[in-house]
């Protein structure tokens, strides 16, 4: 059984299918990238697994579970954490502040225990700030030694890295990565393809789904390639066979094969 599943998934905006009838399907520790022209519909796609939109037909399920009706928190809650095309970090925070919100569903000290049990908190802290910064000191030890500056001082790679890691300490089954390269040049873009193998070293079960326009990332990071288009599945399958299908050539890559 898939980790996670898609059956017949669409969604209708005002009479337009943005996403019309996607099957899909990822395994335990395997990468998946999904490509396609702006518009095509893989943003979309994301939101509706995430729960930051609602189906209008089929179902999402996780597990076998069906998580199509929750919010975005209850997904979340449930292994599924993501990251962004446009940066959601909050610029006059730390590093290390940045990352500790990706464990805001973790908490089990209350209201009450901030006041009459202020060490008890104070533990909870010290034990979430020590799990961010052993990720980060794995994730990039250079971005460790800035744990402390505010992000908005930090350089784009590094941010592109912070918003990772913020998905990760919530220990997701699931990674949404939603072009993490965007904004790049080449040798940042070979740094973060390492970055993102490092994910897998480090955390053994967990899958990935990566959002990419730049083709070598697509060549050297997923196992199997989805393909979209005006809002539809076109093509699925490994890099070498996807580059030389007629749909995607057409569709996607400027109409003569790579």
């Amino acid at each position: 059984m898939a980790l996670l599943d898609t059956k017949d998934v669409s969604i209708n905006f005002g009479g337009l299918w943005a996403v019309k009838d996607v099957d899909f399907s990822i395994g335990t520790d395997e990468i998946v990238g999904l490509i396609g022209p702006n518009g095509s519909g893989k943003t979309t796609f994301l939101n509706i697994i995430s729960g930051l939109y609602r189906a209008t037909n089929g179902a999402v399920t996780l597990r076998g579970e069906d998580i199509t009706s929750l919010r975005p928190f209850e997904i979340f809650q449930r292994g599924i954490a993501r990251t962004y095309q446009s940066s959601r970090l909050c610029w006059d925070l730390s590093v290390a502040d940045n990352i500790l919100m990706g464990l805001y569903t973790k908490h089990k000290v209350g209201f009450a225990d901030i006041i009459f049990r202020p060490k008890k908190a104070d533990n909870e802290i010290y034990e979430f700030l020590q799990e961010c910064m052993d990720m980060l000191s794995y994730f990039n030890p250079s971005l460790f030694k800035l744990r402390y500056d505010l992000t908005k001082n930090i350089p784009h790679i590094d941010r592109r890295r912070i918003e990772i890691c913020r998905a990760l300490v919530g220990h997701p089954t699931v990674l949404l990565l939603d072009e993490p390269t965007a904004g790049l040049n080449d040798e940042e873009t070979m740094q973060m393809m390492m970055d993102i193998h490092k994910i897998k070293r480090k955390i053994k079960d967990i899958c990935i789904i990566i959002i990419e326009h730049d083709m070598k990332v697509m060549e050297r990071v997923p196992e199997r390639i989805v393909v979209f288009n005006a809002g539809r599945k076109i093509a699925e399958g490994i890099y070498g066979d996807i580059v030389k299908d007629h749909d995607v050539i057409n569709a996607y890559l400027g109409g003569a094969a790579v």
